[in-house]
């Protein structure tokens, strides 16, 4: 939508949507008509770019533009938010939870964790929520680090992820030349179903239809913000089947979403825990078998179950920490 003016819920300051400050309640009486608005504008962001609808933003002017910062997993994008003319739509609203975790192990659990899928999703595998490639523990797929701490974990070009409705079934077999047409031919070698762009931006093209940013709360702390999408072009009666089984699957009381947030909540307690801090993790899986592919840019793993993203990720949030700028990343 659009607004010609946005008010905080808080006291009722409104401002316009260039961002000056337009009407402050009481100015006459409780700030006896001494105020000055125009010193009290709206902070404006250093650099605002947009990517296939999606909106992004950083106060920080030496930050790389927003393709640069894509780098080669722009293309994965695609693979979520571009399959059809006419991209994408959010269906229904936006859903907000808080969980007591650190918001590095939902952004690394989306960036390649296939591991745990088969194990720790059992029961809601069991539901019927979920497609095939969720109880069958092959590790038949990739996960793959484009650059920049982007990870993405994929399926065999072959292997579809929807929810196992029949109609969304019949909807991706219907829909999957012309996606293949317009994504190019990587699709014949992966499918991408689920990824995180570092550091916080992830989403799901599988069980769910999902996209979420991770709002780090402090360590102990993360808000999620998710939303169902589907495609534009795609019938109305598809779009409410996916909010549906995206709700069912990742929505804040979804079966998937709670076997994940006690994980998350979990992993949180026990990092806090003297051994925790004493032991390091071992993230070591499939560590000397990476690869590299002409066809697709960053480090490749052959296999779906390996930890080429959670290193990545790791390793781009350790380069932030430690750098001062962004000369030194």
């Amino acid at each position: 939508g659009n607004a010609a003016s946005f008010s905080c819920a808080y006291h009722g300051w409104t401002y316009g949507n260039d961002g000056r400050l337009m009407a402050v309640p009481n100015e006459r009486d409780a700030y006896y008509g001494e105020l000055d608005q125009s010193q009290w504008n709206l902070v404006p962001v250093a650099q605002l770019d947009s990517y296939k609808g999606l909106i992004f933003a950083t106060f920080d002017p030496d930050a790389p533009s927003l393709l640069d910062y894509l780098g080669e997993m722009a293309w994965y994008l695609d693979c979520f938010f571009d399959r059809r003319q006419g991209g994408v739509e959010v269906v229904g609203g936006v859903q907000k939870w808080t969980i007591p975790a650190n918001w590095k192990l939902p952004a690394e659990n989306f960036a390649g964790d296939a591991y745990h899928t088969a194990w720790s999703h059992l029961s809601a595998i069991r539901t019927g929520f979920a497609g095939d490639f969720r109880v069958n523990a092959s590790t038949q797929g990739a996960v793959l680090s484009p650059g920049n701490g982007h990870c993405i974990i994929a399926l065999g070009p072959e292997d579809v992820a929807a929810p196992p409705e029949p109609d969304i079934l019949e909807y991706e077999k219907q829909v999957r030349a012309e996606v293949q047409q317009r994504l190019g031919e990587r699709t014949s070698r992966v499918n991408p179903i689920v990824g995180t762009m570092f550091p916080n931006f992830s989403m799901l093209r599988a069980a769910s239809y999902t996209f979420r940013v991770w709002h780090p709360k402090g360590p102990e702390k993360t808000e999620v913000w998710a939303w169902v999408f589907a495609d534009k072009a795609a019938p109305d009666h598809i779009k409410q089947q996916l909010r549906l089984a995206s709700i069912r699957g990742f929505g804040p009381s979804g079966t998937f979403e709670q076997d994940d947030m006690d994980n998350f909540n979990q992993c949180t307690r026990s990092g806090l825990s003297p051994m925790g801090r004493r032991v390091p993790a071992y993230l070591t899986m499939g560590m000397g078998h990476e690869t590299t592919h002409y066809a697709l840019p960053g480090t490749v793993a052959g296999r779906r179950v390996n930890e080429v993203p959670q290193r990545a990720i790791y390793n781009r949030w350790q380069e932030f920490m430690n750098a001062k700028s962004w000369a030194d990343i």
